[in-house]
């Protein structure tokens, strides 16, 4: 595990370092320790990505080993959690919103002031970085539809630029740059809704969504991608009979066969790698399908061939941006 002591006194000054549990920072709540380091300014952004990093956000879409992290987890601070909502324009407002912002608190402004387009991210557990970083999306949208460019800072470098919309390509699940792409904000052109409206868009996805997944339960969401859209990952699990599965303290969900949970909140990481392994086995076995982790794995041996971290699957979108935005937007400091 990073050590704090390798990190150089200046930024333990303007930073919170700590020695943390991932299972304290993950909705799955299963993880070791690991170094984390809360990112309050900008300057120590080079010598924090000159360090093996990791970052995180919600921790929402993440199983983390039992032994841990060796290297730094890093997560964005309040300067990076700031909401900018600007008048509207020639049709459109300007939003400016930081990666470390909650991506429901950004609905919820958008939807009160009155600007369509993010509450069909409605229900979706992420921080906007990692709903960027995902390209998070549900049945009506993605969120890369909204925006119009985003600041990041690409693997290898130390200095953020912004990229325009255009130049991203985006497909399922991914934002299509590069891994280890850190996502410090964005950009939205959103025109104007009708507040009530948008209120029960987003009202009316939260409830299916409560109605058909065990949201009460500690899980990292839908755990394996759709194999093919004309096969849902869920559905499949189900027809092979294994809902309901436990191992340890881990369960396959008995209302959502895509999601494993963990009940007790005893679940281990190995109890985990053993469902996904007898998942992706029997169907293989039974329907010849490769079943691909969705879920980000970090140090779990067990799974190094389940599927995660490969490359991102860059299929067109099934959602494209909405006609007439713009991926032009004035500079913001986020």
């Amino acid at each position: 595990m990073a050590t704090p002591e390798r990190l150089s006194q200046g930024l333990h000054a303007r930073n919170p370092v700590a020695i943390r549990q991932l299972a304290e920072l993950t909705t799955f709540r299963i993880g070791g320790p690991a170094t984390v380091v809360t990112v309050e300014d900008r300057s120590d952004l080079p010598e924090l990505l000159g360090q093996p990093h990791r970052w995180l956000g919600r921790g929402a879409n993440l199983l983390v080993g039992d032994a841990g992290i060796p290297e730094l987890v890093l997560r964005l601070g309040e300067l990076f959690s700031r909401l900018e909502i600007h008048p509207v324009v020639d049709g459109k407002a300007l939003v400016c919103v930081g990666g470390g912002y909650d991506l429901a608190k950004l609905i919820n402004a958008t939807v009160a002031a009155g600007l369509a387009g993010p509450e069909g991210l409605a229900g979706v557990p992420a921080t906007v970085g990692g709903a960027l970083r995902m390209n998070a999306g549900t049945s009506t949208c993605w969120m890369l539809d909204w925006v119009s460019r985003v600041e990041v800072v690409r693997p290898g470098n130390t200095v953020p630029e912004w990229i325009e919309r255009r130049d991203i390509p985006a497909g399922y699940r991914h934002s299509g740059l590069p891994d280890g792409t850190l996502y410090l904000g964005c950009e939205m052109l959103l025109a104007p809704g009708d507040p009530a409206a948008l209120k029960a868009t987003a009202a009316r996805l939260k409830q299916a969504k409560a109605a058909t997944q065990p949201l009460t339960l500690p899980s990292a969401g839908c755990v394996f991608r759709n194999p093919a859209p004309s096969i849902p990952a869920g559905k499949l699990i189900d027809e092979l009979g294994l809902k309901g599965l436990r191992i340890g303290g881990a369960e396959i969900s008995p209302v959502h066969a895509n999601f494993i949970v963990n009940p007790e909140r005893t679940a281990q990481a190995a109890d985990v790698a053993a469902l996904v392994h007898r998942i992706r086995t029997t169907a293989q076995q039974e329907r010849s399908i490769d079943l691909r982790m969705e879920v980000e794995v970090w140090n779990v041996p067990e799974l190094a061939d389940a599927g995660a971290a490969l490359l991102p699957d860059l299929r067109p979108t099934a959602h494209p941006a909405k006609p007439g935005f713009s991926v032009l937007a004035s500079p913001a400091t986020l």
